[in-house]
């Protein structure tokens, strides 16, 4: 009999803490599935708010970026919340130009990774779809990041990858073609640079022997003129005579 009461006993405290979890994530899922809602509709009011950035000019959409920065100066918003805001508007201006009139709203995404959730919004456009993606912290749901991007059909994506791909081939293949160049180029340069350093030197060998032909030349007959005059004032003064009488007509060295 004690066993039986025993028993019961275990089975009910089994049955009241399975209740009382299940109560726990229970209301965990509502507070979650309200938080998901309010996420839902802060976007879609951010998505109005993104129409009043259309065609603005560049100089205009620099204003609306300089008065966020002087909300954060103020302190009165974050560094992280004012950058999300201001790469969003650029974003947005970007691409603004080819959506076309606003439609409604698609589809809303929520999911969950690591530590925070991904919220998805496809807004749809008279051009093109877009999604707006918000970034949520887990930790206490705030927004730590966002962004607008085109969405693309699958024939488009195809088409930029084929794109993609042939550009890079064909970046390939002129580095290869300019590096054969290149290459190409040291030899010639090697060449050129031997035959202007052998006509440098051959040059240079014709220069010194004509230079020491003419100083030679020049040399003998400066000394050859010099043993005339001695010879000549010699004989003048044997025979007294004058150098006018007479006239040196050769020389014969004799070893």
């Amino acid at each position: 009999m004690k066993k039986i009461v025993r028993t019961i006993c275990l089975m009910s405290l089994c049955v009241i803490i399975l209740g009382l979890c299940g109560c726990g994530a229970s209301q965990d899922n509502e507070i979650l599935t309200r938080k998901t809602q309010s996420a839902e509709q802060d976007m879609k009011a951010f998505t109005h708010e993104l129409e009043k950035y259309r065609n603005l000019s560049d100089a205009q959409i620099q204003e609306y970026i300089n008065t966020i920065e002087a909300y954060k100066k103020n302190n009165q918003i974050t560094e992280e919340k004012a950058k999300m805001n201001e790469d969003v508007i650029k974003e947005w201006h970007e691409i603004e130009g080819q959506l076309g009139e606003f439609k409604e709203f698609g589809e809303f995404e929520f999911d969950s990774a690591g530590k925070t959730y991904t919220a998805t919004l496809n807004v749809k456009y008279a051009n093109r779809d877009v999604h707006l993606v918000y970034v949520i912290s887990k930790k206490d749901f705030e927004v730590t990041g966002a962004n607008v991007e085109v969405v693309y059909t699958l024939g488009e994506k195809m088409s930029k990858a084929g794109l993609n791909t042939v550009t890079g081939i064909v970046i390939v293949f002129l580095m290869l073609v300019l590096m054969c160049v290149v290459i190409y180029a040291f030899n010639i340069i090697n060449y050129i640079q031997a035959k202007y350093k052998k006509k440098k030197e051959e040059t240079k060998i014709e220069i010194t022997t004509l230079d020491g032909e003419e100083t030679s030349s020049d040399t003998s007959e400066v000394d050859d003129k010099e043993l005339i005059a001695v010879i000549a004032a010699a004989i003048a003064a044997s025979t007294n005579q004058s150098t006018d009488d007479f006239v040196v007509r050769s020389i014969r060295r004799k070893s």
